[in-house]
């Protein structure tokens, strides 16, 4: 059984379930959910089992669903096309920023009013733990849900999530503030438990993370390699982005698929990519050297490998040029990138490289000769000819 520990991050929430997704379709269970901030808020709603609901509630995502001013407003504010008459009505709608401690959240709050079962999350057989700081002690509050008094879950739940713009109530004659700025990603709480095997959903979200000695654990890390969205970003066209990032990212973890931007499966073993370079044919090196502007003397498997692999790991920005199978998959990837080819797809390798090669040829039908163009050029590898660099290798090489 494994464990989850869900970052903080606000709007970035939307990621931690389409990642929860991708673990269902490959049958990962679920023991127990650590969380911070809006990781304690999906955390408890996917403790309850309750994940269709924490899709539909982030697939229609809006402002309005957590701020206390509406779409039109956040959109007019955004765009900085507010008249003088909106900004009395936006600037009385959140005035709570000067006068009351922070923005009006009560949508927020009748939202986690509406979608938290306590009962659901107590009983569901799951450990579970969140991570809020307490403003009136001037301590942090690491707690599993067995220390939370009964009937405030949902309190407990809005103070770890009381990022520092919000207004914040208080719980029990004490006020709270966000958990990130103490520990963003908790993955003591399950460590704690005994946890061996963890999954880390990561956002990237602002806040401090807590050091913990991952030695001796199985873990396994969902990570986006860009930006989210900004913290308080809650757009709908964002979070339905984020759904589907999550759950192709999940995946990538899931299956050790390939690729940077794009999703591919392994059709090939590392040895198969050095000895495709090793018994490279003649005829293709010598046009690598062309590409890449080497004396034609020097011979070609020394060219191949002292001189084209580390132009070609430069063009490519593989950090390692003996880095072969990277090389292989970054060409690829970027090939996909130049001809538009969907990204949210999981493709075979050889499925990929034959799309890949199949634009090619239709645009070497309408425009041939571009080796000549590109060995005209002063600077083969200057701004102006990487696309078309990458385009002649992908050519020769695939």
């Amino acid at each position: 059984m494994y464990g989850l520990v869900l970052e903080g991050g606000g709007a970035k929430g939307a990621y931690h379930i389409g990642a929860y997704r991708a673990l269902m379709e490959e049958g990962i269970e679920i023991q127990g959910i650590a969380g911070t901030s809006v990781g304690a808020l999906n955390g408890a709603i996917l403790a309850q089992g309750d994940y269709e609901k924490a899709y539909e509630l982030w697939y229609n995502m809006s402002y309005s669903k957590v701020i206390n001013a509406t779409d039109e407003e956040i959109e007019k504010l955004k765009a900085g096309k507010l008249s003088k008459e909106d900004l009395s009505l936006v600037a009385e709608r959140i005035k709570g920023v000067i006068s009351e401690g922070g923005l009006d959240i009560t949508p927020l709050r009748n939202l986690v009013m509406e979608v938290i079962d306590e009962e659901k999350v107590r009983n569901s057989g799951k450990d579970f733990g969140i991570v809020t700081v307490s403003l009136s002690d001037l301590k942090p509050l690491e707690i599993y849900i067995e220390d939370i008094p009964n009937g405030e879950l949902r309190e407990y739940l809005l103070a770890s999530a009381y990022f520092p713009a919000f207004k914040r109530e208080k719980i029990g004659g004490k006020r709270y503030v966000d958990g990130g700025i103490y520990n963003n990603l908790p993955v003591n709480l399950l460590k704690n438990k005994g946890y061996k095997d963890l999954i880390l959903i990561r956002t990237h979200g602002l806040g401090y993370i807590k050091k913990v000695d991952l030695e001796n654990l199985n873990t396994i890390i969902i990570s986006p390699n860009e930006e989210l969205c900004r913290t308080l970003d809650f757009e709908r066209d964002s979070a339905r982005y984020n759904l589907t990032l999550g759950y192709y990212d999940g995946m990538k973890a899931l299956k050790d698929l390939k690729g940077f931007h794009y999703y591919i499966e392994p059709t090939k073993d590392g040895d198969y990519f050095t000895d495709y370079l090793w018994n490279l044919e003649e005829e293709k090196i010598l046009k690598l050297k062309k590409v890449f502007k080497i004396d034609e003397n020097i011979p070609n498997r020394k060219a191949m490998f002292e001189f084209i692999n580390p132009k070609l790991s430069s063009l490519l920005g593989v950090e390692k040029q003996d880095e072969y199978e990277e090389i292989f998959y970054t060409l690829v990837e970027k090939l996909a990138e130049i001809y538009g080819m969907e990204r949210f797809k999981i493709y075979k390798y050889d499925e990929l490289v034959n799309l890949v090669m199949e634009k090619i040829k239709l645009e070497e039908e309408k425009d041939t000769g571009i080796l000549d163009k590109i060995i005209d050029k002063v600077d083969v590898l200057s701004f102006f000819t990487r696309e078309e660099t990458i385009k002649e290798v992908g050519q020769i090489l695939l």
